[in-house]
């Protein structure tokens, strides 16, 4: 503390600086909560004649923690309607997702990638009976979904 400071002042103007940067930081870009959708995607297995209709979404919510919230995203990847896997997906590193789906196995890798501060593209790569059968594409951005 420089000399001929109080030590009052001192403490005022440093946490006078704390809630300015605070403020700062809430104020900057935030990825909206909400849901956004994939498109479906029809795959026809090789044991059927019915087409299986591939379909999934991304769920945004935000989480206080602190002063200021964060996003948590989870994806839920659908076959026919019904949930066959869906899991927690990190913004930083590529998940594996595992299910049952017709009474056959099924997988998704999900990968992210942050195309802004505030957006984040998710990509899936579905797979039954360890063969690719379709890809899946979420983006959650600045502005809520619908």
């Amino acid at each position: 503390m420089p000399a001929g400071t109080n030590f009052g002042e001192f403490r005022m103007a440093r946490t006078i600086a704390l809630v300015l940067v605070l403020a700062l930081a809430a104020c900057g870009p935030r990825t909206a909560a909400g849901r956004v959708e994939a498109g479906p995607q029809f795959w026809r297995p090789s044991t059927t004649k019915d087409a299986w209709r591939i379909a999934g979404t991304l769920e945004t919510r935000r989480v206080r923690s602190g002063l200021v919230s964060r996003p948590e995203h989870e994806v839920f990847i659908t076959v026919n309607g019904q949930v066959a896997m869906h899991g927690a997906m990190p913004r930083d590193r590529t998940v594996e997702f595992a299910g049952r789906a017709e009474g056959s196995a099924v997988g998704a890798i999900c990968t992210p990638r942050m195309v802004a501060q505030a957006t984040l593209q998710v990509t899936c790569i579905v797979m039954v009976a360890y063969e690719r059968a379709t890809s899946l594409s979420f983006t959650a951005g600045t502005t809520p979904p619908g």
